[in-house]
């Protein structure tokens, strides 16, 4: 259900058709369950079907979780090309995966503090398949030691290396490998793709858009309200999941049933149910954005938004920050990074803007698509 993740697979999906590549999807699960995609549908039997029914009823946004996950299954049935294969497990991996290379990237495919980096490091790969990354994200300050072999070995097995970040680059080198900065799949492939999924309804008023990962709504909600009211605008928050309030401990139902009432007395919108194409919709609409996704930069660069990108008070996220850090002052020009979402309204406030650095982005974007071209003229090369 994450935006970034499906949204970088299709763009580069996408980047390789425009590159005369006929691209796949390897459909892998991330979980066993593949409950990522699936969310509370990977509850499986009768016993998941009673506690949907349930959590619906009792909890909050199991419905409209439930609402965005077949609107995300809608999205990767109309655009996607995925494999008619999937499994979890590489050991489960039919033999011929019936692709002539395999390109991995790139959203933390090899955070090993989310996942693990294995699976992405083209263990299993027959050596007769050539492999490169495209844009892969590390997104930790230092390679996990649990992992450093694995690393080494995997990485040894690429014909070539490019990263999302100079953090990578720097981890990518301090193994002994050669890597190369490139631009995430959703800027390489050509503008055009992105403007059939942009709003074309005018508001009567100004929007802000708050999407923020694992942060708590509950302590957002009094600062957004009091923005709306000062601002006399539209407030659309697209909230983390809401897995945290699962369960019937005494202290989950209460915040549960607390944070139920008080959304339904904001003024504030929160689209729990929102997916893919309202994601890209909101970001184009929006006058400001406030956020700590790195997807949710992405397009707001897309689209030329005015953004600005809070700390994330998730240690593992704080890890990833890095990669948003380094935009400001190359890509993004203004007061892009702040403390919190309540320097971020008072930034609003005081009517600073954003924009984005043309010719630094036209050239990084030149760049990443002749390193792509050259690697696949490479391997085609090689193989014939």
């Amino acid at each position: 259900m994450n935006y970034g993740c499906t949204l970088q697979a299709f763009a580069m999906q996408e980047a390789y058709k425009e590159l005369g590549q006929d691209p796949i999807i390897i459909d892998r699960f991330i979980t066993p369950s593949n409950s990522l995609l699936l969310g509370p549908l990977s509850r499986k039997g009768f016993k998941g079907f009673i506690k949907n029914v349930v959590f619906c009823i009792f909890g909050c946004g199991t419905f409209s979780m439930i609402v965005r996950v077949l609107k995300t299954l809608r999205f990767h049935k109309k655009y996607m090309y995925k494999t008619p294969y999937s499994f979890y497990d590489w050991n489960d991996a039919p033999k011929s995966l019936g692709v002539d290379m395999i390109s991995v990237g790139s959203d933390q495919i090899w955070n090993a503090n989310l996942y693990s980096p294995v699976p992405y490091l083209l263990k299993g790969i027959p050596n007769t398949i050539p492999g490169i990354s495209y844009a892969a994200s590390i997104g930790m300050p230092e390679l996990s030691p649990q992992y450093l072999q694995e690393f080494k070995d995997g990485f040894a097995k690429f014909k070539a290396i490019s990263v999302r970040e100079k953090q990578g680059v720097k981890l990518v080198n301090g193994l002994g490998f050669s890597a190369t900065q490139v631009v995430d799949p959703t800027l390489l492939v050509n503008p055009a793709l992105w403007k059939k999924f942009k709003s074309n309804k005018i508001y009567k008023k100004k929007r802000l858009l708050c999407y923020t990962l694992a942060e708590e709504l509950l302590e957002l909600l009094p600062k957004l309200e009091k923005f709306s009211k000062d601002n006399d605008c539209d407030v659309v928050v697209f909230p983390d999941r809401f897995e945290k309030w699962y369960g019937f401990k005494p202290l989950n139902v209460l915040k549960t049933q607390k944070l139920r009432l008080r959304l339904l007395k904001s003024p504030v919108k929160v689209f729990i149910s929102a997916a893919i194409e309202d994601f890209m919709r909101e970001i184009s609409a929006a006058t400001w954005i406030v956020t700590n996704s790195y997807h949710a930069m992405m397009f707001s660069v897309i689209y030329r938004r005015n953004i600005r990108i809070i700390v994330p008070s998730d240690k593992v996220r704080q890890g990833m920050h890095a990669r948003m850090q380094e935009f400001e002052g190359t890509i993004v020009e203004g007061p892009l990074m702040q403390a919190s979402t309540a320097d971020a309204l008072k930034s609003f406030e005081k009517g600073e803007i954003v924009s984005v650095n043309e010719i630094e982005l036209s050239n990084r974007i030149k760049k990443s698509k002749e390193w792509l071209k050259s690697q696949l003229i490479t391997i085609k090369n090689e193989v014939n």
